[in-house]
């Protein structure tokens, strides 16, 4: 394990001991909030993260709309709103007020909407181009069957791009297969598009509805 998975791993460890810590939900939301915005974009993990090639990936056009579930601190979803000017939207999705408002605060002139996302549906008001998550599924409880509700709010010829964990897994992960993964797609009416290989210990996998 290298120092910048070590140093990753160590402060997820932290920032769920402050979680059990603290059983009031509000609370709660601004611990996560203030882990993700100090931590998140460091310049260790944007560089591991090759962010831009990543942006790059998701070959979103001028015009688009795109979801960005799990958008934390807004780092992807600052960079796709760039990708979809002019007349595109971006939908930055958590479950987390404290970060959807740190989102609007950064977000300019961009073209960002925040969305309050419920547990197990991201409750986009309309369809969507393209829906990414970047280390976000293996938070979610039922997988399968979130697969299935972002797949009813994508349009024809949309695409679900995931980024997640391989090995070195976070604390309190829901793991998953590569396999399961592609099952889950399979069954919501998606097949692989495109397969990367250049995120570090995660794997990468565009999808794209039949």
């Amino acid at each position: 394990m290298n120092s910048i998975t070590t140093h990753a791993a160590g402060m997820a460890v932290l920032v769920a001991a402050l979680f059990a810590l603290v059983p009031v939900s509000g609370c709660t939301d601004w611990i996560k909030a203030v882990f993700y915005i100090d931590h998140m974009e460091t310049e260790n993990r944007t560089s591991r993260m090759h962010v831009e090639r990543i942006v790059d990936a998701l070959s979103l056009e001028p015009g688009e709309i795109a979801a960005d579930i799990g958008a934390g601190s807004g780092l992807f979803t600052r960079k796709m709103a760039e990708r979809v000017r002019p007349g595109g939207t971006v939908y930055a999705v958590d479950i987390n007020r404290k970060l959807l408002a740190h989102i609007g605060k950064t977000s300019g002139d961009l073209p960002i909407r925040t969305v309050l996302a419920g547990e197990d549906d991201p409750k986009l008001p309309a369809k969507v181009d393209l829906i990414f998550l970047c280390d976000t599924l293996h938070y979610i409880d039922k997988p399968a069957y979130y697969v299935g509700r972002m797949a009813s709010h994508l349009g024809p010829g949309g695409r679900i791009a995931v980024i997640d964990f391989i090995r070195n897994w976070p604390p309190m992960s829901n793991r998953f297969t590569v396999d399961e993964l592609k099952a889950w797609m399979k069954s919501a009416g998606l097949e692989v598009a495109r397969e990367f290989d250049f995120v570090e210990d995660e794997f990468f996998i565009m999808f794209v509805k039949k």
